[in-house]
């Protein structure tokens, strides 16, 4: 039996707390897994029944797997996902895309393309728009995803923008305006592993969609430079570090007005010791390459488990694109291949802690929220024999991941003898995965983002059918639509979610299309959700559907708990009471009534009011990730 009182005083210690910013712009992390000093103090494992807990909470058998079957026997026969999936080890499909300028393709995507029923022309528009904007002033300055600031009395500019994206079609802003994208943009934010990250997936997954699908020539051509430009940025958040496996929590430009004006610390004091002296959650350094190769960068440390989890899913959905398409250098394929191989083992080094599945930095310090082993509560807490699926989660998907980019046997094993079949990471994702996300009103939606991006990495990364009959278990009953709980992803409309859910319970991986039709309501709010994600340009202006509601930690009641939101749909206010004391409703807002946020997959869905000064132009990286991983993944051969 497992010691789930200890998990349920650790789901109370994470729920504590009022501290915190809004998560609408800040591009770096919220706080994640904050624990009460007591929980250094808890027991050992025991026998002890499940603690009731709070009333939102309510732990599944420890004994068995949702479905009620013996975790440690799981057959795929008894999962009710597909039961098609080939044998381990299938190689490569085929590399055969059509040719550029034909549009004919043979295969279908989870969302449709133009050769196929159900293609929907007005959504692919915005994308396009949105893919404009974004490459146009999110990624010009350093090649991955980051906010940017046009203040509100440049209205020249602004206009400019607005006007280009929706009475042209080009590329060249220049062109049309006679102003360089960076000469109207204020400030320069920075980039960040998480953003960073899904936005060079995107980038890969469009590229391959266009190539794939037989696009104009130039289309293909022009996405092949994006996609190496975001390539040669993966490159330099490890390069830029100057230690061996380190990488970047982010990145910044000196030479532009932004987060690069930061001031920088060296690592060490004059008597060695590691800076600043407590670690904190990201210290700017000035470039430590081999030969200083970056000099107008500098580079924020203590990668953290979302950020880390970022660049991961960034090179496996590179390498997957990139590793057959002759268009691609085989230098440029071995350098990616070098610098994962690199991150990669660091995983598998045992740290002073006397664990593995750490994140180190460049000063030999663990990072603040570099803990992914199963067996860690947070930060230095560990307790031998419990069980943390989130990490769990996360850590499986990651070491996929690296492993499909490396090839590396060592690393191979390590994967499939230690974290799957000794230390049973599969099996403690289909039993603990939902612990740690579903805190019902406290539900931290930065851990959800997270799992879920683990999970997608496993899905399409690992190729044990047993593995994977588990995950499509685990993902449905402890992440999606844990049975009997309310609040659930399956409520709320993300995208990102919902097709990760669908894609990964019809059998998706990066070697084979789905074996089933993926669940069709699942898809449809996925869908729903992005045609009525704002349009090109998206300015952070504020929403408050609710300004009537007011309360804060000290009284967390409002006056009067119903409320007409924006667009009409009626909610109900809860209160104070949400994670940070956030003020939340009993419904998720639509999409199309949310306020803003950089990233909406890691935003709460049931927060009313939103602030933004509307002067950031948000980079909408959260709707290119869902669109074009919908575009990428392929349902079943027609």
């Amino acid at each position: 039996m497992r010691n789930f009182s200890l998990m349920l005083a650790t789901l109370a210690a994470l729920a504590l707390g009022c501290g915190g910013g809004s998560d609408a712009t800040d591009p770096g992390p919220n706080p994640q897994d904050v624990l009460s000093d007591a929980a250094a103090e808890l027991p050992p494992a025991d026998t002890t029944e499940p603690d009731p807990g709070p009333p939102e909470v309510q732990e599944p058998d420890p004994g068995a797997t949702p479905d009620g079957i013996d975790a440690l026997d799981c057959p795929c026969d008894q999962d009710p996902g597909p039961q098609d999936v080939p044998p381990t080890d299938p190689g490569p499909p085929p590399f055969n895309p059509p040719e550029c300028g034909t549009m004919t393709y043979d295969w279908r995507g989870l969302i449709p393309g133009p050769g196929e029923a159900g293609f929907e022309a007005q959504l692919d528009a915005k994308a396009r728009r949105i893919e404009r904007s974004w490459q146009t002033f999110n990624a010009d300055a350093m090649g991955l995803n980051t906010d940017v600031t046009i203040a509100l009395a440049s209205t020249a500019d602004r206009d400019a923008i607005q006007t280009w994206l929706h009475e042209h079609d080009d590329w060249d802003f220049q062109g049309f305006y006679d102003k360089t994208p960076r000469e109207v943009v204020t400030s320069q934010h920075k980039v960040a592993g998480l953003y960073g990250g899904v936005g060079a997936a995107a980038d890969a997954f469009r590229y391959a969609v266009l190539r794939d699908q037989g696009y104009p020539c130039d289309e293909v051509a022009q996405a092949r430079t994006h996609l190496l430009r975001a390539i040669e940025g993966l490159h330099t958040v490890v390069a830029i570090t100057g230690a061996p496996g380190v990488i970047a929590r982010g990145i910044a430009r000196k030479d532009l007005p932004g987060d690069g004006q930061a001031t920088t610390m060296p690592l060490f004091d004059g008597e060695g010791r590691p800076l600043p002296l407590e670690k904190n959650n990201g210290t700017w350094r000035e470039d430590f390459s081999d030969g200083g190769q970056y000099p107008n960068l500098i580079w924020e440390d203590s990668v953290s488990r979302d950020m880390y989890v970022g660049w991961a899913a960034a090179y496996a959905s590179v390498w997957e694109v990139i590793r057959d398409d002759p268009a691609f250098d085989p230098a440029l394929k071995d350098r990616l291949r070098a610098d994962a191989l690199a991150v990669a083992r660091q995983l598998m080094v045992v740290r002073d802690s006397g664990y593995d599945l750490e994140l180190p930095d460049a000063d030999g310090r663990t990072t603040l929220h570099g803990w992914l082993n199963e067996a860690n509560i947070d930060g230095q807490i560990y307790l031998e024999g419990f069980e943390n699926g989130f990490h769990a989660t996360m850590a499986l998907g990651i070491v996929a991941a690296w492993v499909f980019v490396t090839e590396d046997p060592e690393l191979t094993t390590w994967l499939r003898d230690e974290l799957i079949a000794k230390r049973e990471l599969p099996r403690i994702v289909a039993e603990q995965a939902g612990v740690l996300l579903d805190m019902g009103l406290k539900s931290n939606f930065s851990n959800y983002n997270m799992a879920f991006t683990g999970i997608w990495l496993a899905f399409r990364y690992l190729d044990d059918p047993a593995v994977l009959a588990m995950l499509r278990t685990a993902v449905r009953d402890q992440m999606y639509a844990r049975p009997g709980q309310n609040r659930q992803p399956d409520e709320i409309g993300y995208s990102f979610y919902d097709f990760i859910y669908a894609a990964g319970r019809a059998g998706m991986n990066a070697w084979w299309p789905m074996a089933t039709e993926p669940e069709a309501d699942a898809v449809e709010r996925g869908m729903t959700t992005l045609r009525d994600y704002a349009d090109a340009p998206y300015w952070d202006f504020e929403k408050r559907n609710c300004p009537d509601a007011v309360c804060d930690c000290d009284d967390t009641t409002v006056a009067s708990s119903e409320c007409t939101a924006l667009d009409g749909t009626a909610l109900t206010v809860l209160g104070c009471v949400g994670r940070n004391c956030d003020l939340v409703c009993v419904q998720p807002l639509p999409m199309r009534t949310l306020g803003p946020s950089n990233y909406h997959w890691r935003s709460n869905p049931y927060i009313p009011n939103r602030g933004g000064s509307g002067a950031a132009l948000l980079p909408a990286v959260d709707f290119r990730i869902a669109y074009w991983m919908g575009r990428h993944f392929r349902r079943p051969n027609p």
